[in-house]
């Protein structure tokens, strides 16, 4: 019993240990923030919605091969005058036909209901119901492809937003080393000075040098927080600190080379591909158009009427129902837009032009993307060679920095030779850190060029 405080308190110093451990740096590498964003992205979610919006009408020319039935319920009141002669009969136009001897009088009116039932069955098309429905299929993978394209655009983007990240970070601790250089030789000056071997002008020298290094890292400390927030843009649940792979970010090497040409199947040309062939499709379709459509009719009807064999009427509700008769009509039918032969030829002539249009935009896009895939490999390979010269010369400029700092501190340079070695060495470290930066930067666009996220994603993790 005497030792249950000692045990409470080591069981409480246990479970905070493993709560703090807990609350250190969340994973960070490149593909595992690419996991995080999902397909949830509001970019994403708009183009899947134009695929299911595309499937939809698909299904809906897929109906159109059905037969369209339709029902007609009516019950009415009128005057039943016939008028003799031949007229147009005009869908949805009333008339009164036949003669009944009127013995309600001039103005009489009576109940009339009517009702059928049709069906108008289109069963030859001569392939026009098959052309649209190809049509219809491009428009969904067109839209398809227009969602892999926007998938690997925001893959770019992020990327190069996660880049930033990752510069900023190396660039804060660059202004850390800086910082803590200068404080070293502010301390170092101070204490010359205070011993007489140095004049006391070289401590304020170095306190403002020292203070220009403190600036820099406000600036940079600025940067990283703002890049960090940048990034919630595609995990807007991100929160706490990264364990970026900064030792990868720092020490590029040797890059492959990659595809020499854009593959035909890259989202940004399937995009093109999948437009040309709907263009191609819909030129086919025109074509079809020209052609008649051969329907099966039927229809059933039944008529009522208040008006008696004898003629006499009668004005109630229900007389509408009296007097019934029925009649079916069964046929095969022709319908031949015959202006459409003229109308459709000019139709054929602006879907060519589309078509043409289409296929110029896809070998436009591909040879720019060619080209720029090559001028980036280009630049690689030269700033790969960039980089490995400029971290070879922080290396001797390390060097020669730390020789200088030791002459200093023997009494054998000044102050002032001694900043300019160390403002030389800050040079020589933020053009090392600005070259990987750029470098990745390019490796960055000949992933989005060539479709391929394999080397970012297996090196920045």
């Amino acid at each position: 019993m005497k030792n249950l405080p000692l045990y409470l308190m080591g069981m409480l110093l246990m479970l905070y240990s493993v709560g703090a451990y807990s609350q250190g740096p969340k994973e960070g590498s490149l593909s595992y923030l690419w996991e995080l964003m999902g397909d949830k992205y509001p970019m994403l979610t708009e183009k899947q919605a134009r695929i299911e919006e595309f499937e939809y009408r698909k299904k809906e020319l897929r109906t159109a091969a059905l037969p369209q039935v339709q029902l007609q319920l009516q019950n009415s009141f009128g005057t039943f005058a016939g008028t003799n002669g031949a007229f147009f009969p005009i869908p949805g136009v009333f008339n009164v036909n036949g003669n009944v001897e009127n013995k309600g009088g001039a103005s009489a009116g009576t109940m009339n209901t009517f009702g059928s039932v049709l069906l108008d069955w289109k069963v030859s098309q001569f392939g026009k119901q098959q052309k649209m429905m190809e049509s219809a299929g491009y428009e969904v993978r067109e839209a398809q492809s227009n969602y892999d394209a926007s998938l690997l655009s925001l893959r770019g983007k992020m990327t190069r937003t996660y880049l930033n990240l990752c510069y900023a970070r190396a660039g804060l601790s660059w202004a850390d080393k800086n910082a803590s250089r200068v404080k070293e030789i502010f301390d170092l000056s101070s204490s010359l000075a205070e011993a007489g071997l140095k004049p006391g002008a070289d401590t304020a020298l170095a306190a403002s040098a020292y203070l220009q290094a403190m600036a820099q890292q406000e600036e940079w400390q600025g940067k990283y927080a703002a890049g960090q927030d940048n990034l919630k843009e595609f995990v807007p649940g991100l929160s706490g600190a990264l364990r970026l792979p900064m030792k990868m970010y720092g020490n590029i090497g040797l890059a492959d080379q990659g595809l020499d040409a854009v593959s035909t199947s890259h989202p940004f040309l399937q995009v093109l591909d999948q437009r040309l062939k709907y263009q191609q499709s819909q030129k086919e379709v025109l074509a079809r158009k020209q052609l008649p459509s051969i329907a099966l009719l039927a229809g059933l009807s039944a008529r009522g009427t208040g008006i008696n064999r004898d003629g006499s009427v009668h004005r109630d509700f229900a007389s509408g129902f009296d007097n019934s008769s029925r009649n079916y009509l069964i046929g095969l039918g022709l319908s031949w837009n015959l202006t459409g032969l003229y109308t459709g030829s000019l139709e054929k002539k602006r879907a060519q032009k589309q078509v043409d249009a289409a296929q110029s935009q896809y070998q436009l896009q591909k040879l720019q993307m060619n080209t720029a895939l090559q001028a980036i490999s280009s630049r690689i390979n030269a700033q790969v060679k960039q980089v490995a010269k400029t971290k070879e010369a922080l290396k001797k400029t390390l060097n020669a920095y730390d020789l200088y700092l030791s002459r200093y501190e023997a009494g054998l340079i000044s102050l002032t030779e001694l900043l300019q070695i160390q403002a030389l060495l800050q040079q020589v470290e933020k053009s090392d850190l600005e070259l990987s930066q750029e470098l990745w930067t390019q490796l960055n666009i000949r992933a989005e060029l060539s479709g391929d996220y394999s080397y970012l994603f297996n090196n920045l993790k």
